[in-house]
C-alpha cells in the first residue's frame, strides 16, 4: 500500500514539474536549462549562438548556442544591464556606479566617474555609448573613458536607447523622457505621468517606451503619444525587432507582441516577473526575468528553461518512479512465478 501511495504521489509531482517547463533536451539536442536562480535583469543577443544575461549578486551568463553556463563574475553587486557591441567587447553596469567590461575571454572592472547606481547602458558603437540611473545620473564613454554628462533631470533614468551618436533617448521615473542631439541632454514632453522602464528606437521617427500599468508610448518622428496596451501589468522592458515587429515584457510572465499595427498578448510560458528581452530575428528572440527565469522564442511559441528549482526535484521524483515501478514488477514477476497453494 505505502508502495502504491508513493508512486502515485511521485507521477503527480512527475506531471505537475511537466505541466511548467519542457523536456531538459530539445528536439535538436539542446541543453535549455537555467544555471542561476538569481533573479537576471537584462539579456542582450549578439547572434543566435552567442548571448549574455546579468542579474543578482554580480550573477553572468553565457550563451554558446547550445547551453547556458555561468562566467565568473568581477563584482557581487547586482548588475542591472548588459550591451555587446561585438562578441568580444562588451559592457555591463550596476550598484554604487560600478562599470564592467568584457574583452573576448573575461569581464574586468572599469573606472567609473560616478557612484550612482546605474541601470541601463546603450553602446552606440565601440567608441560611443551611454549609461544612465539613479538621481538622473547620466555618463558617456568616448572609445577612452567614462565621464559624467550634465542631466536635465533627477528623476530616475531607467533605460537608455540611441539611433546615432547625436540622437539619443532615456526615459525615467514619473514619465520622464529626455533627449540627446548630440550637444546637450534636453527634456521632452511626456503624455504620461507613470513611471517609463525601457525604451527601444527603430529610427530616429520611430521609437517605443513601456512602463508601469501596462503604459505603451510611440514616437513618430515630431511627438510622444499613448498606445493601446493590451495589459494593465507593468512593462519592464521593450525591443523593436522592426517597425513592424516588437516585443515588451512585464509582471506575472506578461508578454505582448507588436505586429506593426496593434499591440496584442502572446502565450506566455511563465508567470514569473519577466526584466527583459531581446531578440535577433523574428524568429529568435530571449527574454529573462525573476528566479533565474529564461525563455526562448522559438519563431512560433515561447519555451522555458528549466531552472534548478524545477530540475532537482523533477530529477528526484523521476528517480523514485523508477525505483518503485521496478521493485513493483519484481514482486508480481515473483509472485507469478510461485507455485499456487492449494488446499490439502
Amino acid at each position: 500500500m505505502l508502495r502504491s501511495f508513493i508512486l502515485k504521489v511521485s507521477l503527480l509531482v512527475v506531471m505537475a514539474l511537466l505541466c511548467v517547463g519542457v523536456p531538459i533536451v530539445n528536439a535538436e539536442g539542446v541543453n535549455w536549462t537555467s544555471p542561476t536562480t538569481e533573479r537576471l535583469n537584462s539579456v542582450y543577443m549578439v547572434s543566435a549562438s552567442d548571448a549574455w544575461a546579468v542579474g543578482d549578486w554580480g550573477t553572468i551568463i553565457h550563451w554558446n548556442g547550445t547551453e547556458w553556463s555561468n562566467v565568473t563574475s568581477p563584482t557581487m553587486w547586482p548588475l542591472y544591464s548588459v550591451y555587446m557591441v561585438s562578441a568580444s567587447d562588451g559592457w555591463a553596469v550596476c550598484s554604487f556606479g560600478t562599470i564592467i567590461r568584457w574583452n573576448g575571454t573575461e569581464w574586468s572592472d572599469w573606472a567609473s566617474p560616478t557612484t550612482e547606481h546605474l541601470l541601463s547602458v546603450f553602446m552606440v558603437s565601440a567608441s560611443e555609448g551611454w549609461a544612465v540611473g539613479y538621481e538622473g545620473a547620466i555618463i558617456h564613454w568616448n572609445g577612452t573613458e567614462w565621464s559624467n554628462v550634465t542631466s536635465p533631470t533627477t528623476e530616475r533614468l531607467l533605460s537608455v536607447d540611441a539611433v546615432s551618436p547625436s540622437d539619443a533617448w532615456a526615459v525615467g521615473g514619473r514619465g520622464t523622457i529626455i533627449h540627446w542631439n548630440g550637444t546637450d541632454w534636453s527634456n521632452v514632453t511626456s503624455p504620461t505621468i507613470f513611471g517609463l522602464c525601457s525604451v527601444s528606437m527603430v529610427s530616429a521617427d520611430d521609437g517605443w517606451a513601456v512602463g508601469t500599468l501596462g503604459t505603451i508610448i510611440h514616437w513618430n518622428g515630431t511627438e510622444w503619444s499613448t498606445v493601446t496596451s493590451p495589459t494593465m501589468w507593468p512593462l519592464y522592458s521593450v525591443y523593436m525587432v522592426s517597425a513592424s515587429d516588437g516585443w515588451a515584457v512585464g509582471y506575472e510572465g506578461t508578454i505582448i507582441r507588436w505586429n506593426g499595427t496593434d499591440w496584442s498578448n502572446v502565450t506566455s510560458p511563465t508567470t514569473e516577473r519577466l526584466l527583459s528581452v531581446d531578440a535577433v530575428s523574428a524568429s529568435d528572440a530571449w527574454a529573462v526575468g525573476d528566479h533565474g527565469t529564461i525563455i526562448r522564442w522559438t519563431g512560433t511559441e515561447w519555451i522555458p528553461e528549466f531552472p534548478p528549482t524545477i530540475l532537482t526535484p523533477l530529477l528526484t521524483s523521476l528517480t523514485l518512479v523508477a525505483v518503485v515501478m521496478a521493485k513493483t514488477i519484481s514482486k508480481k514477476r515473483r509472485s507469478a512465478s510461485l507455485p499456487s497453494k492449494t488446499q490439502s
